[in-house]
C-alpha cells in the first residue's frame, strides 16, 4: 500500500505542467527541424562547392582542352600548307597560331590534376620543343630538312599530344558525369534526411501538442461545468484539483472561491439585516477557530444601556439609527486601533455586539468606543433631553421613573488570561458581566482578569 501512494506522489511530483509540455513540444520540433536545416544546408554547401568545382575547374578543363585540340589542328593544315605553298604570310599565321596555342595552354596547365598535369605537359613541352625546330629550319630556308623533320618528328608527337588531349576530354566527361550523378544523388539524399527529420519532430511534437490541447479542452469543460454550478448556487464542486499544471492551479482557486462563497453566503444569511454585520453563527465559528488555534484573543461584549426605553420614546425608528450608529462606530473604531492580525465585529442581535481584537490592544480600543459612544449618543436626543441630560419614562415594568441618556457597557474576557474552551463558556461569562456593568453609572468596560475554569 506505502509502495502506490509513493509512486502515485512520485508521478505527481513529475508531472509537468500544460506551459512546460507546450514548451517541450516546441523544443523537440525545434530541435529536429534546427537538425534538418543544418544538415540541409550542409548539404547544399558540399553540393556547391562541388558544383563551383565541376564548372570552374572541370567542365573549364574540357572546354579548353576542345580548344587545344582545335588549335592543334588548324596549326597543322597551316604546316602543311606552309610546305607545299611556301609563303611567308603563312609561316606568320603560323607564328601566331603557335603564341594561341601557348596561351591556351598557360591557362588549362593549373585546372589540371597532378596526375594529368605530369602526363600532358611532358607531350606539350616535346611539342613546345618540335616547333621552335621546325620554324628555325624554315626561317633558314632549309625547307627539305624541315619537311623531313616535320613527317619524322615533329607530326607523330603532333598526334600523340592530340591523342592524349583526346583521351583527357573522355575521361573528364567520364568524371563529369559522375559528378552530376553524384550531385544528384545527394541532392536527393539531402531532401529525403531533410524531410524525415522534419517528420520525426513532427511526430514526436504532435502526440504532446494533442495531450496538451486535449487536455485544456477536458480541464476547460470541467471549469466551466464547475462555473455554472457556481452561478447555480452549488459551491460544493466535484473537480479534480490534483493535476500539477495551471489547471490545477485554477481548480484550487475554484474550489477556494466556492468555499469562499459558501461561507459569505452562510454569513449573509446570518448577518444581521439592519448593520449588515455578521450574525451568531459566524461570531460563534470565528471564536471557536481562534480556541482551536491556540491565538491569543480579546473578546469582548457590548451592550447599550437604556436603549429599551430610548426606543419607546423615540420610536422604532431612531431605535434603528442607534442600532446602526454604534455597530459603525465600533467598526471603525476597530479599522482606527487595531494594528493586529485579529480585527472582527459581529451583531449578536438588538443592542449587543462581539468584537474581537489582540489582547494588548483591547483596552484602548473599548475606551475609544466609549468616548466615540458619549459623544455621538447626544445628538440621537431632542435639544429638551439633551439639556436635561435625562427624561421621564416607563421601566420594564411599567413604573414612570427618570433615565439617564443613553450609555455604552463592555465586558472583555482575554483568552491568555482565561481557560475559558469554548464559545458558549465566554458569552455567557461575558454576559454575567455585563449585568455588573449595567448597574454603574455612566458608560463602562471590564477586563476579567480572573483565570476561568479549567
Amino acid at each position: 500500500m506505502w509502495w502506490h501512494e509513493r509512486r502515485h506522489a512520485y508521478q505527481q511530483s513529475i508531472r509537468i505542467t500544460a506551459t512546460g509540455k507546450i514548451v517541450a513540444a516546441y523544443l523537440l520540433l525545434a530541435l529536429f527541424s534546427l537538425t534538418a536545416i543544418i544538415y540541409a544546408l550542409s548539404s547544399l554547401h558540399r553540393q556547391t562547392t562541388v558544383s563551383r568545382h565541376l564548372v570552374d575547374v572541370d567542365i573549364r578543363a574540357a572546354a579548353l582542352a576542345r580548344e587545344l585540340q582545335a588549335g592543334l589542328l588548324a596549326q597543322e593544315r597551316l604546316e602543311k600548307q606552309f610546305l607545299i605553298l611556301k609563303q611567308a604570310e603563312v609561316l606568320g599565321l603560323l607564328k601566331q597560331k603557335y603564341q594561341t596555342i601557348d596561351n591556351n595552354w598557360q591557362e588549362f596547365a593549373p585546372l589540371l590534376s597532378p596526375d594529368n598535369y605530369q602526363a600532358l605537359n611532358q607531350r606539350y613541352q616535346v611539342q613546345q620543343a618540335n616547333s621552335e625546330t621546325f620554324v628555325a629550319l624554315l626561317e633558314e630556308g632549309k625547307t627539305d630538312p624541315a619537311q623531313k623533320f616535320y613527317k619524322e618528328i615533329f607530326l607523330p608527337r603532333h598526334l600523340e599530344l592530340l591523342d592524349a588531349l583526346k583521351e583527357f576530354r573522355d575521361a573528364q566527361t567520364v568524371n563529369t558525369d559522375a559528378s552530376l550523378a553524384s550531385l544528384s544523388d545527394d541532392s536527393r539524399r539531402a531532401y529525403e534526411v531533410t524531410l524525415i527529420l522534419l517528420l520525426i519532430g513532427l511526430a514526436l511534437a504532435t502526440p504532446v501538442a494533442i495531450s496538451v490541447i486535449l487536455g485544456i479542452h477536458r480541464s476547460l469543460r470541467r471549469l466551466t461545468q464547475a462555473t455554472h454550478e457556481i452561478a447555480a448556487g452549488n459551491y460544493d464542486l466535484d473537480i479534480d484539483h490534483t493535476q500539477r499544471d495551471e489547471f490545477g492551479q485554477l481548480a484550487l482557486a475554484f474550489l477556494n472561491m466556492g468555499r469562499m462563497l459558501r461561507e459569505l453566503e452562510a454569513r449573509n444569511l446570518d448577518a444581521n439585516p439592519l448593520t449588515h454585520l455578521p450574525g451568531n453563527l459566524v461570531i460563534q465559528q470565528r471564536v471557536e477557530d481562534l480556541l482551536q488555534s491556540g491565538t491569543p484573543f480579546a473578546h469582548a461584549f457590548v451592550d447599550l444601556d437604556n436603549f429599551k426605553v430610548y426606543n419607546d420614546r423615540y420610536g422604532y425608528h431612531k431605535g434603528s439609527s442607534v442600532i446602526s450608529m454604534a455597530g459603525q462606530l465600533i467598526e471603525e473604531v476597530l479599522q482606527d486601533e487595531a494594528t493586529g492580525s485579529i480585527n472582527f465585529i459581529g451583531h449578536i442581535g438588538g443592542d449587543d455586539y462581539v468584537f474581537l481584537t489582540d489582547p494588548d490592544r483591547v483596552e484602548s480600543i473599548a475606551k475609544a468606543v466609549i468616548d466615540r459612544f458619549d459623544r455621538e449618543i447626544r445628538d440621537m436626543y431632542n435639544e429638551a433631553d439633551r439639556t436635561a441630560g435625562s427624561f421621564i419614562g416607563q421601566d420594564r415594568f411599567g413604573v414612570e421613573r427618570r433615565f439617564e441618556l443613553m450609555t455604552i457597557s463592555i465586558a472583555i474576557i482575554c483568552s491568555d488570561m482565561s481557560r475559558y474552551t469554548s464559545a458558549a463558556a465566554i458569552g455567557h461569562e461575558c454576559a454575567k458581566m455585563k449585568e455588573h456593568l449595567k448597574r454603574l453609572p455612566g458608560s463602562n468596560y471590564l477586563i476579567d482578569r480572573r483565570k476561568g475554569p479549567s
